[in-house]
């Protein structure tokens, strides 16, 4: 009888220590989904596209004064496509110069021969070269990644660190049967399967990968939910168990 009693207070423990167990698994995987669906939300990079980021950025300096920067551009290309040759055309705009530019209302504060100045140093900083760059990539091919170290002769390094402006023209497509029916493909301008990724996505921190970050998010809660099934199969032979032993006692008795 008493060897009965002590194998149900065993079981009953267990019971309660399974049903624990699964709601602090509950109660951390809702935290863990909500903190992933708000990074997952910021990062926006597109499953059909090649994605690319321009990182490793260094200031090239000459008696003190940087006078170019050296880069290096990652792709990954998440098409089924399969490239002969591209180039990646980029261009920043200096969002900082665009706010120190003189208006009306300084003209006012300026004698005629100030003003003059100004428009003519105004004038040789608009027409100063803006930062573009353009990288050329060949033989790249369908779920394939590749790193390219470039140049490029411009003092303002720190631009290419935000989003830029882009063309991918020429395009060389390694043309098929499929490619061939696509109309979409027949052009040299390849511009609409690319996508930049910059330092205000999460994703341009972490390598590249073949799924976007949406995709493996959801491949992670299918497994949480798998390892939740788990534990409830446990948990339900456990109360099969305590049946069986409860008959038990009542045959004792």
């Amino acid at each position: 009888m008493k060897k009965s009693i002590k194998v149900l207070s065993v079981l009953l423990f267990g019971c309660a220590f399974l049903f624990s167990v699964k709601a602090d698994a509950a109660e951390s995987k809702t935290a863990n989904q909500t903190a992933k669906k708000n990074k997952v939300e910021e990062s926006s990079t597109r499953n059909d596209a090649v994605i690319f980021k321009v990182h490793d950025i260094n200031p090239v300096s000459e008696d003190g004064i940087v006078t170019g920067c050296d880069f290096t551009v990652t792709l990954y290309n998440r098409t089924s496509i399969n490239f002969r040759s591209f180039t990646v055309n980029m261009g920043w705009k200096d969002s900082v110069d665009e706010r120190f530019k003189f208006d009306r209302y300084v003209e006012t504060l300026l004698t005629p021969e100030e003003l003059a100045k100004e428009k003519l140093l105004n004038t040789k900083d608009t027409s100063s070269k803006p930062l573009q760059t353009a990288v050329t990539v060949n033989a790249f091919g369908a779920d394939k990644q590749i790193s390219v170290r470039s140049h490029v002769n411009n003092e303002k390094c720190y631009l290419m660190l935000t989003e830029a402006e882009f063309t991918v023209s020429p395009c060389d497509i390694a043309r098929s049967i499929d490619s061939i029916a696509n109309k979409e493909l027949d052009t040299k301008d390849c511009t609409h399967l690319f996508q930049m990724v910059d330092t205000s996505n999460p994703e341009y921190f972490g390598q590249f990968k073949k799924l976007s970050a949406p995709e493996v998010a959801a491949q992670e809660r299918i497994l949480e939910n798998s390892q939740l099934s788990d534990i409830d199969v446990v948990i339900n032979k456990i109360v099969e168990n305590l049946g069986i032993s409860d008959d038990t006692l009542t045959n004792i008795n």
